[in-house]
């Protein structure tokens, strides 16, 4: 049984869920390594076996598909009150970066056993950001991995006897 049907199915009621993100870019000053629900903050085990300090912020995350879809995606509300994201946003514009996207990666974890994730790593890329008073929004979706192209495209430079059947 995967560990978060274990979570939801025998735990105790006093066990919480944790949910992490970390938000990179070449460009950030840092990797953010972020929890949504432990006022403290709490380090915590990656699937790597790396211990890393996650800090809090008032978030709130809502998927946006079924976790085991290819489509699943986040969006979240971040809290920040315009100090983190706009900065770093600043940082990528001067670096002229825009082309690489923000990455997020998602995690949960259980508040009695911090030594693994019992869901994700999830990798996703940030797509777009929208600011307001108490922080800001971002929606991250799956990376499109699979976009292919099949075929020829014909162009009338290419092929002038297409203008006739057009």
């Amino acid at each position: 049984m995967p560990d978060y049907v274990e979570y939801f199915l025998n735990s105790e009621s006093g066990v919480v869920q944790y949910e992490t993100l970390e938000i990179r870019h070449p460009s950030f000053s840092k990797v953010y390594r972020i929890v949504r629900n432990a006022t403290a903050g709490v380090w915590l085990t990656n699937e790597l076996g790396q211990v890393w300090f996650h800090e809090y912020y008032p978030l709130k995350i809502t998927g946006n598909e079924v976790r085991e879809n290819m489509d699943f995606g986040i969006t979240v509300e971040l809290g920040d009150l315009g100090e983190i994201i706009p900065k770093e946003l600043d940082a990528v514009a001067q670096a002229d970066a825009f082309q690489t996207k923000p990455s997020v990666i998602y995690r949960t974890y259980r508040s009695d056993d911090r030594s693994a994730p019992i869901y994700g790593p999830i990798n996703l890329e940030i797509t777009s950001f929208a600011f307001k008073g108490e922080g800001c929004i971002f929606e991250a979706k799956a990376p499109a991995l699979n976009i292919n192209g099949t075929g020829e495209t014909y162009k009338f430079d290419q092929f002038p006897m297409l203008r006739g059947f057009v």
